[in-house]
C-alpha cells in the first residue's frame, strides 16, 4: 500500500510558493471572486474563537460582519494574506480575521457579512455556533507584544505538526539511514538559496540602485516570512509597490537551473560618498526535503529553514566639483523646471498663487526647491506642497508642486526675479540648469489699509515726502488753569488708593506666576502635541482619504525627521540601533522607545504587507502623535 505522505523520488514538483502576509501586497483578482465565512461550530462558554472571513481572488475594500449582539468582538479585521503558486498557475485570498468571545449558553446564528470586492458588494455564508458550558482549556504563555510571530496562531504550528506526524510514520517503517543534521542542512542549503542582488555597484550620490530579494529553490517551499529586514544606513529607501503577479521562472544560477521568484524590491538612493553596505536579510520558511530512504522509497519532511541573503556593497562616489552650479541643491535624475502665476494682474489685498512645480525621473523626495524672491508689500504664506510622486520598478517619478499663496498690499508695476534649479544627469555625465523667466505683475486699487490703525499704509517715497513737505506748527498760546483744592479732587483719591490697588495687583500677578509654574508640565504636553499634529499634517491628510501606504510612508518620514533632528543625527546616519543609543542615553523610558521600535516596525511592514486601514490606521496615527509628545517629556 502506497504511504499518502510520500512524495515520488524523481524530478521534484514545482514548488508550492506560499509567501506570507509579510512579503506580498495585493496581487489582482486572477480568477473567479469568491466570498465566505468560517468559524467553529461549537466553543465553550469562556472560549475565545476566530471568525474567518475568506476572499478568494480578490481583496475587501470594506467588510461589515455579520457578527451580532450575541457575541462580542474583542479584535479585528486581522487581514491575513497568501499567494499560491502552483504548477505555473496563481491564487491569492486574504483572510479577515475576528476574536470573539460568546457573551451566553446557547445555539446562535452569525449573519451574512457584506463587504466590498473589485467594486461590487457581496454577501458571505451564515454561520451556527453552539454555546456550551465552560470547558477546560490549555494554559497559554504570555504573549510578546513586540515580536509579530509570537503568536498563539503559529503560522508553522500546522506544518510542524504534519512533520511530526511523518516522522512517527517513518520510525514504524523498516530502519534506513536517514540524512544527518549536518547532510540536510547541506543539501537544503544547495538548494534553497535567498539572494540580494542590485543593479549596479558604483553610482553617484542621489542616483538610483535596484535592489531585489530573490529566492532561487529546486524544493518546495512554504510559509516565507522575513525576520530580520535588511539595513540601509546611508540610503534613503523605499519598497517598490506593484500590483504585478508575481512569477516563478526558471533562472541560472553558480551554471545550475533553479525555480526563481523576486520576494522584494527597493528602490534606494545614497545620501553620501563612500563604500556603503547593504546588510543580509533574513527569512524563515518551511523546507519540504529528502530526510532518508525506506523500503517505499524517498521519504520526506516539512523542515524549518532559516536563510540569510548575501551582504552587497555599493561604492558611492560624489557629483563632480567641476561644472557644479552654485544653485546645485543635489537633484539627481531628469527634471523639468517650471514656474507661473495664477494671474498678470491683481488688486491689492486680493491673493494670487506663485507656483514652483518639478516634474520627472530621480531622487524627487529628497530635492529642495528654489525658494521665490517677492518684491516688498508682498505678503506671503507657507507653500501648500502637491507631491504626486510613485515609486515604481523605473524609480521614483512625477511631480512636485509648491504653491505659493501672495497677496499685494500695493498698487503699481512689479517684477518677481527669476530662478534656477539645477541637476546632474548621470546618464549624459553633467549638469543642467533651468530658469525660469521674470515674471511681471500689474497691480491697481487702493493702498491697503492697516488692520491695526484704520491707517493706509504708505511707502518709504512718501513717508520721505511727508517729511520734507509737513513741519509741525508752534503756537504760543498762554492757557490759563483754574485752581481747585487738591483734597477731595481725583487726584487725592487716586493717591491714597494707589498702595491697595497695587497690593491687589501684586496678588494677582503672584497667584498667575504660581499658576503658570503649576501648569509647566501641560504647557509642555501641548507644544509637543502642536509639534507632532504639525509633522503629521500630511499623514492626516492621507488618513482622511483613507491611502494606506502614503499614510505609512508619511508617519515614518515624520518620525525619522523628528528624531533627526531632536537628536541631532543627520538623516543619512539615522538608524534603530544608534536612535536607541542615543534616546537611551538621554534617559527615555524603555517602554518608550519600545513604542517607538512598534511603531516604526508597523511602518515598515505595512509598505509591503496587508496591515489594516481604517481604525488601526486612527491608532497609529494617535500612537505617533503620542510618542512626540512623550519624547518631547522625556528627552533630558
Amino acid at each position: 500500500m502506497k504511504d499518502n505522505h510520500q512524495i515520488a523520488p524523481h524530478r521534484p514538483r514545482r514548488a508550492v510558493l506560499l509567501l506570507g502576509m509579510l512579503l506580498l501586497t495585493a496581487a489582482g483578482a486572477f480568477a473567479q471572486v469568491r466570498f465566505a465565512a468560517s468559524a467553529p461550530s461549537s466553543v465553550g462558554i469562556n472560549q475565545n474563537f476566530q471568525v474567518d472571513y475568506t476572499v478568494e481572488n480578490g481583496s475587501a475594500r470594506t467588510i461589515d460582519p455579520g457578527i451580532g449582539s450575541d457575541f462580542q468582538i474583542l479584535s479585528g479585521p486581522n487581514p491575513t494574506q497568501q499567494v499560491q503558486i502552483m504548477n505555473g498557475h496563481m491564487s491569492q485570498s486574504v483572510i479577515y480575521s475576528y476574536i470573539v468571545h460568546p457573551k451566553k449558553e446557547g445555539v446562535f446564528k452569525i449573519g451574512k457579512a457584506k463587504a466590498s470586492i473589485e467594486g461590487a458588494t457581496m454577501e458571505s455564508n451564515e454561520l451556527t455556533i453552539t454555546v456550551t458550558g465552560p470547558v477546560q482549556q490549555q494554559a497559554r504563555r504570555r504573549r510578546d507584544p513586540f515580536n509579530p510571530f509570537d503568536d498563539d496562531d503559529d503560522p508553522f504550528a500546522a506544518m510542524q505538526q504534519q512533520m511530526q506526524q511523518q516522522m512517527q510514520q517513518m520510525q514504524q517503517q523498516p530502519a534506513q539511514p536517514q540524512k544527518s543534521n549536518a547532510e540536510l542542512d547541506k543539501s537544503i542549503r544547495d538548494n534553497v538559496i535567498v539572494r540580494m542582488e542590485t543593479d549596479r555597484n558604483n553610482v553617484y550620490i542621489g542616483e538610483r540602485i535596484s535592489a531585489t530579494i530573490k529566492i532561487y529553490f529546486k524544493m518546495n517551499i512554504g510559509n516565507v516570512s522575513p525576520t530580520k529586514a535588511p539595513s540601509f544606513d546611508g540610503f534613503w529607501s523605499q519598497e517598490v509597490m506593484n500590483n504585478k503577479q508575481i512569477k516563478e521562472h526558471i533562472e541560472t544560477y553558480n551554471g545550475q537551473r533553479y525555480y526563481a521568484a523576486d520576494l522584494i524590491r527597493y528602490n534606494l538612493y545614497p545620501q553620501r560618498a563612500g563604500t556603503l553596505q547593504i546588510t543580509p536579510a533574513e527569512l524563515n520558511m518551511i523546507v519540504q526535503a529528502e530526510v532518508g530512504r525506506s523500503f517505499w522509497g524517498s521519504q520526506y519532511a516539512n523542515v524549518p529553514y532559516k536563510a540569510s541573503s548575501n551582504a552587497v556593497t555599493i561604492n558611492v562616489k560624489d557629483v563632480p566639483a567641476a561644472g557644479k552650479p552654485a544653485d546645485y541643491s543635489g537633484a539627481v535624475g531628469k527634471f523639468k523646471y517650471e514656474v507661473h502665476l495664477s494671474d498678470k494682474e491683481g488688486k491689492t489685498d486680493n491673493a494670487l498663487t506663485y507656483t514652483v512645480k518639478i516634474s520627472g525621473v530621480g531622487n524627487l523626495k529628497t530635492i529642495e526647491l528654489p525658494k521665490p524672491q517677492f518684491p516688498d508689500g508682498f505678503e506671503t504664506f507657507d507653500p501648500k506642497v502637491k507631491d504626486d510622486v510613485t515609486n515604481t520598478d523605473a524609480g521614483m517619478s512625477g511631480s512636485i508642486q509648491y504653491d505659493y499663496l501672495i497677496i499685494p498690499h500695493q498698487p503699481g508695476d512689479f517684477k518677481i526675479a527669476g530662478s534656477s534649479f539645477s541637476f546632474f544627469d548621470p546618464g549624459a555625465g553633467k549638469y543642467i540648469t533651468q530658469t525660469s523667466p521674470e515674471l511681471a505683475l500689474k497691480i491697481t486699487g487702493a493702498p491697503s489699509q492697516n488692520p491695526n490703525t484704520g491707517t493706509a499704509m504708505v511707502s518709504k517715497e512718501d513717508v520721505a515726502a511727508l517729511h520734507s513737505d509737513i513741519r509741525f506748527i508752534k503756537t504760543r498760546a498762554e492757557l490759563v488753569r483754574e485752581q481747585k483744592p487738591f483734597f477731595g479732587s481725583a487726584g487725592f483719591f487716586g493717591l491714597v488708593g494707589t498702595p491697595f490697588f497695587a497690593f491687589i495687583g501684586l496678588l494677582f500677578v503672584r497667584r498667575r506666576t504660581e499658576d503658570l509654574a503649576a501648569d509647566i508640565v501641560g504647557a509642555k504636553r501641548r507644544r509637543a502635541t502642536r509639534l507632532a499634529k504639525k509633522r503629521l499634517s500630511t499623514a492626516d491628510k492621507h488618513l482622511a482619504k483613507g491611502n494606506k501606504e502614503a499614510f505609512y510612508d508619511e508617519v515614518s518620514r515624520a518620525m525619522w525627521g523628528y528624531l533627526g533632528d531632536k537628536l541631532n543625527i543627520d538623516q543619512s546616519q539615522l538608524s534603530k540601533d544608534n536612535v536607541e543609543e542615543k534616546l537611551l542615553a538621554k534617559n527615555v523610558k524603555p517602554d518608550t522607545i519600545g513604542k517607538l521600535k512598534s511603531l516604526i516596525h508597523t511602518c515598515e511592514l505595512a509598505l509591503y504587507s496587508p496591515v489594516g486601514a481604517g481604525d488601526e490606521m486612527k491608532q497609529n496615527y494617535s500612537a505617533a502623535i503620542e510618542l512626540i509628545a512623550d519624547l518631547e517629556d522625556e528627552i533630558k
